[in-house]
């Protein structure tokens, strides 16, 4: 007789399961496209650079005096037109001076060299801040958008944690065996366990601090201090006092937080707030000294030190990685990588279980999640490095060149995942995963090639370290997507005398 413990275990491993699959799934499609952005956005202000061939070398520090005047001439004939004006101070990632403002939800710039306070003509164009901000609000508004990632991110949570029951068995065999040349889909499920494994830790911290950094929406209160913005100048329809000289203020902040550690600074009617940088500590704590906007004095540093504020803080510094040096955001970007390798085989494997039991009358539905999941797993990459030509093959000084760079992502998005459901309607989704595969090798491999097609002319007064690792990372991830289709092919070949092309036939070797 069966004792009701061991009952309950093969009943927990098939709930489990069931919840694995289905919430992993439906997740799982828009977690890939937040885990490529993400990615992507670990080095987003070298994306940026990258997006903005004509930057120009520049020594980080404090801004010369001449150059803060400049800045801050800008920043006055801004003021009354645009809300949200700050001054980006120079830093190791980003050594220019910017006066930034929102112009229609789209953040814009006008650069100063450092140290001569020239004008630097950069191009417009979304930026790295493109994909931060699809990562975590997949352009669905700071609101809605916010909340929704956040239940997506619930969702991975219990994704992993279900994950962990089901596998915990086979788990050491699957994660020391990678059996590539196995029958499918044992290949699809070692790399899918090695992936998620390997970098379950970061997994759980990467959702947990993702659900709770944005928790204000939910519990509208937050621990983190943020730069006074407030005062009758907000919607920024007025007289705004004439500015203080700004070098004296920076002289006295950098002897309060340090001269590397200064991050922005910020505008309104009242006072003149000078913000630590976020890559001085783990923490994000936003800390600041106010000044009076016209006498230039001091008026208080503010700091939140609470338990409390201090726990909120560390969390968001987790999980941005702002205070990571270049060895820990590769590994923040190799975890990323991986985070979208354990998702995409996740949806391979699902489709590939759900194919072998479907009958001719529940087909369509087959159909649609497998040109879906194609449209995603492939399709988001492709879109992203579609934004990436777009930048550099669009004239530089087009109107509308942040418009179109936008929209790139969304309408070549769009056109795959159509292609995609067109192959998979059409009972040939694998030969979708081969083209869309080999279309993807060939813009990440040729992407150097296109920088230094349309750089050629700035290249003598630049660093190349930022264009060489965004243009050695491309081929690399090229190169790996150019395996994934002779592998694809060859699979492919070896069934052809199988009938019926689906998914997972196909792929059977």
């Amino acid at each position: 007789m069966t004792t009701p413990h061991k009952q309950s275990v093969p009943s927990l491993r098939m709930r489990m399961g069931w919840l694995h699959a289905w919430i992993g799934f439906i997740a799982g499609l828009l977690l890939v496209c937040i885990f490529v952005t993400g990615t992507m956005s670990v080095f987003d202000t070298e994306l940026t650079h990258w997006m903005q061939p004509e930057t120009p070398y520049a020594q980080p520090g404090i801004p010369s005096a001449e150059a803060l005047d400049k800045a801050a001439a800008a920043v006055t004939a801004q003021e009354g037109k645009k809300n949200r004006i700050f001054l980006s101070l120079p830093s190791d990632r980003d050594p220019l001076l910017h006066v930034t403002y929102m112009d229609h939800d789209v953040f814009k710039s006008e650069t100063f060299h450092p140290q001569t306070g020239q004008n630097v003509p950069l191009r417009e164009t979304v930026g790295g801040l493109f994909f931060f901000s699809f990562h975590y609000t997949l352009y669905m508004g700071r609101m809605f958008g916010v909340i929704f990632v956040q239940v997506l991110a619930v969702g991975m949570l219990a994704t992993l944690g279900s994950g962990v029951i089901i596998h915990l068995k086979a788990l050491l065999p699957n994660l020391v065996a990678f059996r590539p040349q196995s029958s499918s889909p044992r290949p699809w499920i070692d790399a899918h366990v090695i992936a998620a494994v390997l970098f379950l830790p970061f997994m759980f911290m990467i959702a947990y601090t993702g659900v709770l950094i944005h928790a204000n929406r939910f519990f509208p209160n937050t621990a983190i201090e943020r730069p006074n913005r407030g005062g009758p100048g907000r919607n920024g329809h007025h007289q705004m006092p004439s500015l203080p000289p700004l070098a004296p203020l920076l002289t006295d902040a950098a002897e309060t937080f340090g001269a590397d550690r200064l991050g922005f600074i910020q505008f309104s009617p009242k006072t003149v707030t000078v913000v630590r940088a976020d890559n001085t500590k783990i923490g994000i704590s936003r800390d600041h000294i106010d000044y009076d906007r016209v006498t230039g004095e001091r008026i208080e540093l503010v700091s939140k030190n609470s338990p409390a504020a201090r726990t909120s803080q560390f969390l968001s510094g987790l999980h941005m990685a702002r205070w990571a040096p270049v060895p820990m955001r590769w590994f923040y970007f190799i975890s990323g990588c991986a985070g979208y390798v354990m998702f995409a085989t996740g949806l391979v494997m699902f489709l590939i279980k759900r194919r072998r039991t479907a009958t001719q009358k529940n087909s369509l539905p087959m159909e649609i999640a497998e040109g879906l999941a194609l449209g995603t797993v492939l399709g988001m990459p492709l879109a992203c490095a579609g934004v990436l030509w777009m930048n550099r093959l669009l004239p530089a000084g087009l109107p509308t060149r942040v418009t179109i760079e936008g929209s790139t992502l969304f309408v070549l998005w769009g056109a795959l995942t159509v292609h995609a459901l067109g192959r998979a309607f059409g009972r040939k989704v694998m030969k979708g995963w081969i083209e869309q595969s080999s279309l993807l090798s060939l813009l990440l491999c040729l992407l150097p090639v296109l920088d230094l097609a349309t750089r050629w002319k700035w290249i003598a007064g630049q660093d190349q370290t930022v264009y060489a690792a965004v243009d050695l990372t491309a081929v690399v991830l090229g190169l790996i997507a150019l395996r994934l289709s002779v592998v694809l092919k060859r699979k492919t070949g070896a069934t052809a005398s199988l009938s019926g092309p689906s998914f997972s036939k196909e792929i059977v070797s």
